[in-house]
């Protein structure tokens, strides 16, 4: 009777109701961290969630996890806003919002097993990103890489042309396209089923003429069609795509700049936004976003132009195989 009559003075003038109401509240309360586990287990499940994403997302989620080690002990329940807040308010705004994003997943997972009732990410605010105009590859850089992999590096010439004059994701969708998705006859395409797709949506990729022509003049140089599109495993492809890179004198690497090249020129040519979410598998709003005069019409013509040496016809026929 002491102890309620203690509880009832802490209460105040509030309803006796509420006495009930915190009572069961702190009984949930214990319930959830009894079934909870430690962040750190929690994270490490989430990992293994992830594990056949693509390698450029998993290797962010591990830094992720580093970052948020001092957490690992700590039951998921008992994690608090204002700690992960101490963390991610020393991060740059792109950098904190990412993370937020990782740590949001992983605490939903979480509610989602019973670890906890409430994901703490709720309680913090992304931070507003200034608009940056979207960056591309020039003609003459696209060329110069094109020209550079016809000459000295064959096998990655597949490689660029689907991600440059397709858009297709270098990092993800292209280690895994077979050469079965690229269709040639018929209606030049290149299908991106929903195994491969990011998304996990089955989209098609209209070829066009000049991206026929480079391949063409691959298969003319003994290029192999079967099996993978790519054929260089992600250190290796990456190194000789730097190669590419050096020869075509870019000095900066522009991180997805091959698909916003391909975006971007391909709404200036064709001005057709609802084909382009389509074939690029972006939302309405990120296209418009991203890709409205991303690139001058006139830019546009010299990249839809750009064709391999000695090449005297656009359009490519190529035979049924």
């Amino acid at each position: 009777m002491a102890i309620a009559g203690e509880a009832f003075e802490l209460l105040g003038d509030r309803d006796d109701v509420a006495l009930l109401e915190v009572v069961r509240a702190g009984l949930a309360h214990e319930k959830a961290k009894a079934a909870s586990v430690p962040f750190g287990n929690l994270f490490d499940e989430f990992l293994a969630a992830k594990a056949l994403c693509n390698p450029k997302y998993l290797k962010e989620l591990k830094l992720a996890r580093e970052r948020f080690r001092a957490f690992d002990k700590i039951l998921a329940a008992d994690v608090q806003p204002k700690a992960l807040s101490k963390i991610l308010d020393r991060m740059p705004p792109a950098s904190r919002n990412a993370n937020m994003r990782y740590l949001r997943a992983a605490f939903n997972l979480g509610i989602k097993r019973g670890y906890l009732q409430e994901n703490p990410i709720a309680r913090l605010d992304f931070r507003e990103l200034a608009n940056v105009e979207v960056e591309v590859f020039t003609p003459k850089q696209v060329e110069k890489m094109l020209n550079y992999a016809l000459d000295h590096d064959l096998a990655l010439l597949p490689f660029l042309v689907l991600a440059l004059f397709c858009g297709v994701r270098p990092a993800g969708e292209l280690e895994k396209l077979t050469w079965a998705s690229v269709h040639l006859t018929g209606k030049p395409e290149v299908e991106i089923p929903a195994s491969v797709s990011k998304t996990k949506r089955r989209r098609f990729v209209d070829l066009s003429e000049n991206a026929l022509a480079w391949l063409e003049a691959y298969r003319l140089r003994g290029g192999v069609m079967e099996g993978r599109v790519t054929c260089y495993g992600t250190e290796n492809l990456r190194n000789h795509r730097r190669a590419a890179q050096v020869a075509a004198g870019i000095e900066r690497w522009i991180q997805q700049g091959m698909r916003h090249t391909f975006c971007s020129a391909w709404l200036a040519k064709h001005h057709d936004i609802n084909r382009l979410i389509l074939m690029a598998g972006h939302s309405a709003t990120v296209t418009w976003e991203n890709y409205h005069r991303g690139m001058s019409q006139a830019e546009a013509e010299k990249f839809w132009a750009i064709n391999p040496p000695n090449t005297t016809a656009n359009i490519v026929a190529f035979e049924n195989r």
